[in-house]
């Protein structure tokens, strides 16, 4: 597993990139302390292959310096989560586009009968699908589901309500399933 040095840092994460961003190698090092188990597991879970997950973490945390200079990061926690959730599902695409199983990942509370739907999408039927939405459940979806905000930051960022938000969810969900299985049913009978 990755080498772990004992943290001794109280400082916060946020004082930790702005650190970073001042060219500050132990700060660098003290988020892989905090968050390379972590992001370890989040590759674990799309990959499920040790090496290039531990590649993939490593690769992050090299680019990391440019990355935060290049952005404004409010949260470190879950946006370092995001990026790496995103390199991961790049290197299904361009890797093994059809084991990516993208639906998977997008919603991990369906039945048997829709995860059997969703799972045979890949991921670009998946973004060919969200773009099928209208308006207000593609922008849900995308802020909750695949840059993980909560109800409440998807309300806020949409002006919708955390009820109108669960409903473009559930909505959005129920439409993705339909598009997809129609497209699967398609593609059974030519």
């Amino acid at each position: 597993m990755f080498l772990r040095r004992k943290i001794g840092s109280s400082a916060t994460d946020e004082d930790l990139v702005a650190a970073v961003r001042d060219g500050h190698q132990p700060a660098l090092g003290t988020l892989w302390d905090r968050y390379a188990q972590l992001l370890f597991g989040v590759c674990m879970k799309y990959l499920k292959d040790t090496e290039r997950s531990k590649d993939l973490v490593a690769e992050l945390f090299a680019d990391l310096p440019a990355l935060l200079g290049r952005h404004t990061v409010e949260r470190f926690r879950p946006w370092v989560h995001t990026v790496m959730r995103n390199r991961c599902l790049l290197f299904l695409r361009n890797h093994r586009p059809a084991d990516a199983q993208a639906l998977d990942q997008l919603e991990n509370g369906a039945d048997d009968t829709d995860e059997s739907a969703l799972r045979e999408a890949d991921l670009t039927r998946l973004e060919q699908a969200i773009e099928r939405l209208n308006d207000a459940q593609r922008t849900c979806i995308r802020l909750f589901h695949l840059e993980h905000h909560s109800y409440q930051e998807t309300a806020a960022r949409t002006g919708l309500t955390v009820e109108q938000v669960r409903s473009h969810l559930q909505n959005g969900r129920r439409n993705l399933r339909l598009i997809l299985a129609h497209h699967h049913a398609d593609t059974d009978h030519p």
